[in-house]
This record gives C-alpha cells, sequence and structure tokens, in this order.
C-alpha cells in the first residue's frame, strides 16, 4: 500500500478576497451591487505589506498598521465585516461627497469605487503616519477622487463640505456639532457611538 502526500496549496490573493466577499454576502453584510463591486476590486492587503495575506482578508479581522514599542496594537484597518456595515448603512450614491473620519486608505478607497468618477471623498486623520499610510494606498490603486488631510477628526472638513454622507470609522463617545453642521439637508452620518459600555454603530438622517 502506498500513500501520497499532498498538501493543498495557499489560496490566492484573488481567492482570498472573492472568498471574503461571498462571506459578507452570505452573512447579510453586504447586500447592494456597487458594495460587493467595490469590496472585490480593492486589494486590502496593500495598506499592510508584509500583513498575513490570509488574516488581511477575513472578514472579521482588523489590518495592523502600527504599534508601539511595547508591541502593542495602536492603528488599524478596520475589518471588512465592519466597513460593510458602515458602508450600507450609508447608502452611498454615484456623484456623492464623503467625508471619512479615520484615514487607513482601504475604506476611503472602497467609498471612492461606489461614488464614481464624478463623486469625492475626503479621508481624514489626526495621526501623520496613517495619512501618509492612506496616501501611499491610494497612489497604489489609483483613486484620484480622494483627498487625505492630516487633522482633528473632530473638527470634518470644512472646506469640503457640504457633505452628502459622513462616515466615522474610530469610535466616537458623542456627535461633534461640526459633523451635524457639515452635512447636507438630508445628509447621512454613520458613526460607531460608545454608549453604556458597549459600541453601536448609528446611522442618522440630518433634517
Amino acid at each position: 500500500m502506498t500513500t501520497e502526500n499532498s498538501q493543498t496549496p495557499p489560496m490566492s490573493e484573488r481567492e482570498l478576497r472573492d472568498a471574503m466577499v461571498q462571506c459578507l454576502i452570505d452573512i447579510g453584510d453586504l447586500r447592494t451591487t456597487r458594495a460587493v463591486d467595490a469590496f472585490q476590486t480593492i486589494p486590502r492587503h496593500l495598506a499592510a505589506p508584509g500583513a498575513d495575506m490570509a488574516e488581511a482578508y477575513d472578514a472579521e479581522s482588523a489590518l495592523i498598521t502600527k504599534t508601539d514599542a511595547t508591541g502593542v496594537d495602536i492603528s488599524s484597518v478596520s475589518a471588512p465585516r465592519i466597513q460593510a456595515i458602515q458602508i450600507e448603512q450609508a447608502d452611498i450614491q454615484p456623484g456623492m461627497n464623503v467625508l471619512e473620519i479615520g484615514s487607513g486608505g482601504v475604506n476611503a478607497a472602497y467609498i471612492a469605487e461606489m461614488v464614481g468618477g464624478q463623486g469625492r471623498v475626503v479621508t481624514v486623520d489626526i495621526d501623520p503616519e496613517v495619512t501618509a499610510r492612506a496616501r501611499h494606498f491610494l497612489k497604489i490603486t489609483g483613486h484620484r477622487n480622494v483627498t487625505v488631510i492630516t487633522s482633528d477628526g473632530g473638527s470634518g472638513a470644512l472646506d469640503f463640505s457640504p457633505f452628502d454622507r459622513i462616515v466615522v470609522t474610530v469610535q466616537a463617545a458623542d456627535i461633534p456639532s461640526s459633523w451635524v453642521h457639515q452635512l447636507k439637508e438630508g445628509g447621512r452620518l454613520v458613526v460607531p457611538l460608545r454608549m453604556r459600555g458597549m459600541t453601536r454603530t448609528v446611522a442618522g438622517s440630518s433634517p
């Protein structure tokens, strides 16, 4: 009797990306065609060179982009599942002007795909290392309709307002008035609010 040692080859980046998208569809977090197309298009692993490829496309895993001197993770790209939930809540349409609070590049690229060439994305983060990585990633992906700003996201981006949508990717304890004032009438704000020890992503529209 003879046995053959066979080893399943690792999945390619394209296969991992497709599997991630299918997982998000199956659990109901990706529902619209444009969102699905955006997630299938963006090579999110390029936001963290050297990251494990399978982990980069794990629907539940954040993509770590920065650690401190002791090895503690201090900056990351949100997990695909969280990004999908927020993007679907935001109901982003072609041609919209969208503000993202908290940069990383990947989410801005997803949104840029959805607003198209006639739309615009402004992404803001207070950490210059984060915004530098976002600029590099967006240069690789070729998204020219994204403006990256190094600034306190709590102040929004007045010079580029009003916005059709504001998507906040960092946890917030409250909603600064600047975000509300920079929304267009009927615009929508999506934000992960920390309430009673728990975080919930909340979507609300301006009057």
